[in-house]
């Protein structure tokens, strides 16, 4: 066994090599982030009502829409459906026989309606309007939204060992194929069942890759870069959401639409087979020859040569960290419940990430609900979501975890509130939308501002001997979140008010929770589970590594990271 950290000392911390690699893996974020947002898009619902013969034969060609709306359904007093899924219950046939419209009887009994007509000015299909998912089949518009995200939790579980028994390589070769037939999969979906079941293998192949890819590019590069990784990571999740726009715009039947994102996705099969194995992961692994492949690739790329000297105490010290694997104690999830303080810190994670989880994606699957463009609407939110990636980048070593955390998350629950108020007032009124949209954009830059500071506070609030376990608990909360938001989003049958309320009120609370962590902020990693409850109880056994006005410069001390940590940290995005 090699220790990589001492051969990464002498290669640099994020040189060619590393830059190379991460643009590459990089690009997994496009059609990750279409992934997630499609159903804006390709499941979008449209005004609908019961299909008529006025909607089909000639006679009735002259008609307005809100002229066949007023001879088929109830509607109110601004024209439109008081309910979509019942019509007047006078005798059709008539209709068709007298080819005319003495049958309308508005004082008859309405009944429920035998098929739809779908407003197609925005799209010209979507599985809604396919496989008629309204009334009483609507529920099954959730369900798919809700099985996409069951399928991260199930992707999560399987391929979080997978990957460290396989390695790196393979387990993104197999699920960046997996993701991609998933995707042909569901273009081609002709039923609601298979439509779900394909985006749910899309989804457990897409957590797989995901948890491969960070994995990978977090082992290659210092700790003093580690911010800056993870966090341009998930950037690319907007960009690759962004991409929505040009493909829907142009695209209005959602086969085609899930088509064309497949194509944009589709480069990612080249970089799979291209990208080389973790060196760390090699070594770990006793395969030491090929680590020493990659090894010198990385030499030519960083333009450094690491002498024998080097070599040999690499060797040496991963020989005493194999010693010292040997007599440590296994440490697992229940240990975070053994002890007071830990047990305080772990449910308070747990409920802050199963809280940024649950307001990200419900706020960006409600998209299609906000006024004005839905297209361009597409675009502001991902330019706010890279606008906050920045600002985090920044700013969060000076500011501190803690108190950005806080801020991030409270101000998500401030603006999307402030929304739902303005958004019962707005009544049509330009401005008024103008500024709902604003406070929306607001509430989802502030919320992926604090899904990115809450990854990386969780690594820095556990001890090394439980830190996998700890990030695990977080990111299992973070997908029970994801996967109930759906089910939130429909309570808006109730009242367009109630989903942002949910939203806001939990963020708030969420933001009010996190100012009970104490603060890491450039200090060392805790090592043991009796430092760290020293450090739950106000007492500090670390050590100031960064000043809070500085940036990372004790951080070039690079830790040695396990491969459970980093399989388990990738789960939560």
């Amino acid at each position: 066994m090699i220790d990589f950290d001492v051969l990464l000392a002498k290669l640099g911390y994020f040189g060619t090599y590393q830059i190379v690699v991460f643009c590459s893996l990089i690009y997994f974020q496009v059609p990750s982030g279409m992934n997630s947002i499609a159903p804006v898009f390709i499941s979008y619902s449209p005004e609908y009502r019961c299909e008529m013969p006025f909607d089909r034969d000639e006679y009735s060609t002259n008609l307005s829409h809100v002229e066949k709306m007023n001879l088929t359904t109830p509607l109110n007093e601004d024209n439109e459906a008081i309910d979509g899924c019942e019509r007047y219950g006078y005798n059709v046939t008539e209709c068709e026989l007298a080819r005319d419209y003495s049958c309308v009887d508005k004082e008859a009994e309405k009944v429920p309606c035998e098929s739809f007509y779908f407003d197609d000015s925005l799209f010209l299909e979507t599985t809604v309007t396919e496989f008629e998912l309204v009334c009483d089949r609507r529920i099954l518009n959730t369900v798919a939204s809700s099985m996409y995200m069951l399928g991260f939790l199930v992707g999560s579980l399987a391929f979080g060992n997978i990957t460290d028994r396989i390695g790196r390589k393979i387990t993104i070769a197999i699920t960046g194929i997996g993701m991609l037939l998933g995707m042909l999969g569901t273009a081609f979906s002709n039923s609601a069942g298979l439509f779900i079941f394909f985006r749910f293998v899309t989804a457990v192949f897409a957590i797989g890759c995901n948890i491969g890819i960070f994995s990978h590019v977090m082992e290659i590069v210092g700790n003093n870069w580690r911010t800056f990784v993870g966090i341009g990571y998930q950037s690319g999740f907007a960009i690759g959401y962004m991409l929505w726009t040009p493909i829907a715009r142009n695209y209005r039947n959602w086969h085609q639409m899930q088509i064309g994102s497949f194509i944009l996705s589709s480069p990612f099969a080249i970089i799979v087979l291209l990208v080389p194995e973790s060196p760390r992961w090699l070594f770990v692994s006793d395969k030491d020859e090929k680590g020493k492949e990659i090894v010198h690739t990385m030499e030519k790329f960083n333009k450094v040569t690491i002498d024998e000297e080097t070599w040999h105490e690499a060797e040496e010290a991963g020989r005493v960290n194999l010693e010292q694997s040997k007599n440590e104690k296994k440490y697992s999830t229940r240990d975070l419940f053994r002890y007071s303080g830990i047990t305080k810190v772990t449910l308070a994670v747990g409920f802050n990430w199963f809280i940024n989880s649950m307001v990200y994606y419900g706020v960006s699957l409600n998209a299609g609900s906000l006024p004005g463009d839905i297209f361009m609407n597409n675009i502001y939110a991902g330019i706010f979501e890279l606008i906050s990636y920045a600002i985090c980048i920044l700013i969060m070593d000076r500011v501190g975890r803690r108190l950005l955390l806080s801020i991030t998350l409270t101000g998500s629950g401030v603006m999307l509130l402030s929304a739902t108020i303005v958004n019962s007032y707005a009544g049509g009124n330009p401005t008024l939308e103008t500024l709902e949209l604003t406070f929306a954009f607001l509430g989802k830059a502030f919320v992926s501002g604090s899904f990115a500071i809450i990854y990386n506070f969780t690594g820095e609030l556990f001890p090394t001997v439980v830190r996998g376990n700890g990030i695990g608990f977080g990111s299992m909360s973070a997908r029970f979140g994801s996967i109930i938001s759906p089910a939130i989003i429909e309570l808006q049958t109730f009242g367009d008010w109630l989903p942002n309320t949910i939203f806001g009120v939990l963020a708030i609370v969420g933001g009010m929770v996190s100012l009970w962590f104490r603060d890491t902020t450039g200090r060392e990693m805790m090592e043991t589970i009796e430092e760290a409850e020293m450090f739950y109880n106000g007492k500090d056994p670390l050590k100031t590594t960064v000043e809070m006005g500085g940036v990372n410069e004790a951080y070039e001390k690079d830790d040695e990271i396990s491969q459970k940590d980093l399989h388990s940290d990738v789960t939560a995005l």
